[in-house]
């Protein structure tokens, strides 16, 4: 087993910035071997390394050969025998091998890849390069944006590497993912039928004869079906479902569908676990009669395995949600496991410091007002003496898809354990629309937003008041994009909070809906279905969910943050605190979408957020 040693004796943000995590383990086919993927900061240049390592079944990990910081993305050849991995060593994303042969000369940089069954083929995804025409434009600065044309479509392309030969499909359509038939001759991809994000909610399955150069349609109706996968006898394609339907916030189920067409089979309708995140990675058994996937249930995820014949699931373990590889045989499982990587349930790698300050983590359960069962995570200061009152700071996580689980935390943007080690108890709760609680639970929130929500944050507070744990008197709440818009809008609601830190959130849903429809191009559907329909026809909803109205009534000292490129309206809030000269702060990170990447930046984030809560809570 390799355990990191770390000089560091205090959870701080250096510390946490510190911290190397492990990525998609990929077994070989006979079980011997794990390639894997350790991301980790390189301070000096304000980056991050990714390099992948190798570990032989009773040796030491150690790194791929003449590796590289941008390495990722590893996949074994059928036969074991050779490793193929994203690079960016020689410009843009290629295939590269590790005995140092780069495979490809795309140009433009390649999104993701597949082997053929017989290891002789490689298909990849890749945009489509511009024409002759597209590049003289741009020479000349003829690069105007043009509202739903500025999209670029997705392509598969197929490598025979004896020769070096390829082959782009004739596939008119933005390609997501896809599978070859065991046999090499047809293709199961997933598509949209052009790259602009509108169309995000409306991919299907096809099958495409290599021979023929032909389409076939296997999955055509509303919504995502994504991620297909052939049995091992050919005959069959699973895949991951909206199950027919544009709801967003609605059922997601494992499907089975014939080569060439059928009826569809739903396997995982009464599984007792949430597959919203889970399904992107899928294995057959060998005799195929099983199929083993990722999933959540509450504040934890899973590997699963469902019998394709009577859809009976059952939970095989604990794993990060997709982070596993099985052996070609089913007898071998790699997987992570709060941020460690086990091999057949054997702790192999761990990259978490050892002799830093160690905490308690519980999931607790309470009724919100109006008697929905609710659970969040809570993490108790280090140290803590039972019985104590502490100051207790509230994470609301994003989309409000998002969950709160128990798993080791690797914060880059609110110090989870460095609130701990000040003495701060954190908790997270996992409110209604939250996922790894079922559709029902996520479909609660639609038309509740700020409402149905902020009671279930609400009564889990007092839970924890009523408990003895929270201090009432030293409450502190914190989140990011949807996180912030609810942390937003409960500040405008109560002042219970003595201090608060917002980000990357809008102050209001029409605003939102024409910046991130109308002017960045997104997907209608999630908003359509929030609000009961569009902002001209539903005002009164949209604005209902508003904060702009009460932002008057904030009365909490706010730190807020945004990144450059984020479409949001944190000023608005910033100059509505301000001239109500209620104690803030307004910092913006340049370069940055709406998730801040940098790890300068990160490190700041975190340092302020420390700040900010040690000098309004004084734990």
């Amino acid at each position: 087993m390799l355990l990191l040693l770390f000089a560091a004796s205090v959870w701080s943000p250096d510390a946490l910035m510190s911290l190397q995590t492990i990525h998609d383990p990929q077994l070989s086919s006979d079980g011997k071997q794990v390639a894997y993927v350790v991301r980790q900061v390189d301070t000096a240049a304000n980056r991050y390394l990714s390099t992948i390592w190798l570990l032989t079944r009773g040796k030491s990990p150690q790194p791929m050969p003449a590796s590289h910081p941008t390495d990722a993305s590893p996949r074994w050849s059928p036969d074991g025998r050779q490793l193929a991995f994203l690079s960016r060593r020689s410009g843009n994303l290629q295939i590269h091998l590790s005995s140092g042969r780069q495979l490809t000369q795309s140009t433009t940089g390649i999104q993701f890849f597949r082997w053929s069954r017989d290891g002789r083929q490689i298909a990849y995804v890749a945009p489509r390069p511009l024409s002759a025409e597209e590049q003289q434009d741009r020479a000349a600065g003829r690069d105007m944006i043009i509202a739903g044309k500025n999209y670029r479509d997705s392509a598969i392309v197929v490598l025979t590497l004896a020769t070096g030969a390829t082959q782009t499909l004739h596939i008119p359509k933005h390609v997501l993912s896809f599978d070859w038939s065991p046999d090499g001759s047809k293709i199961a991809y997933a598509a949209q039928k052009n790259g602009r994000a509108q169309q995000r909610f409306h991919a299907d399955l096809f099958e495409y004869s290599l021979a023929k150069g032909t389409d076939t349609p296997l999955v055509v109706q509303p919504g995502q079906d994504l991620y297909p996968v052939y049995s091992n006898d050919g005959k069959y394609i699973a895949f991951h479902s909206q199950v027919g339907s544009l709801s967003y916030f609605g059922p997601r189920q494992l499907g089975v569908v014939p080569s060439g067409g059928g009826p569809i089979r739903y396997l995982t309708q009464t599984l007792d676990g949430d597959v919203f995140s889970g399904g992107s990675k899928i294995w057959w058994s060998p005799d195929d009669k099983e199929i083993r996937f990722g999933a959540g249930k509450g504040s934890s995820d899973y590997l699963y395995s469902v019998d394709v014949a009577n859809a009976l699931g059952k939970r095989l373990g604990h794993s990060d949600t997709n982070s596993f590889s099985i052996s070609a045989d089913g007898q071998h499982t790699a997987l992570l496991r709060d941020s460690a990587l086990y091999l057949d349930q054997k702790l192999l790698v761990d990259l978490k410091p050892q002799g830093m300050p160690a905490f308690q983590t519980e999931t607790v359960r309470w009724k919100s007002k109006d008697g929905l069962e609710i659970e969040g995570v809570l993490r108790y200061p280090v140290n803590y003496a039972t019985g104590k009152k502490v100051p207790l700071l509230v994470l609301v996580h994003g989309g409000p898809t998002g969950v709160a689980t128990e798993s080791f935390p690797v914060p880059r943007m609110y110090p989870t354990q460095a609130f701990l080690q000040e003495g701060f108890a954190t908790f997270e709760p996992n409110f209604r629309g939250s996922i790894n609680y079922g559709p029902a639970f996520r479909t609660a929130t639609i038309q509740r937003q700020g409402y149905g929500d902020m009671d279930d944050i609400m009564t889990g507070v007092d839970h924890l008041i009523a408990k003895g744990i929270a201090d009432p008197n030293r409450l502190g709440i914190m989140g990011w994009s949807y996180g912030g818009f609810l942390s937003s809008w409960i500040i405008t609601q109560t002042n219970r909070f003595q201090a608060a830190s917002l980000g990357g959130c809008s102050m209001d849903w029409v605003t939102y809906y024409g910046m991130s429809v109308g002017g960045d191009d997104g997907p209608p559907e999630v908003i359509h279905e929030y609000f009961g329909g569009k902002p001209w026809d539903r005002l009164e909803a949209y604005y209902r969910h508003s904060q702009r109205p009460h932002l008057k009534n904030i009365k909490t000292p706010t730190l807020l943050m945004r990144g450059e490129r984020d479409l949001d309206n944190v000023a608005e809030l910033y100059l509505a605190l301000t001239e109500s000269k209620i104690p803030t702060e307004f910092i913006t990170y340049p370069r940055e979408p709406h998730s801040i990447g940098e790890p300068a930046h990160q490190r700041d984030m975190m340092t302020r957020n420390l700040d900010w809560f040690k000098r309004w809570l004084r734990p």
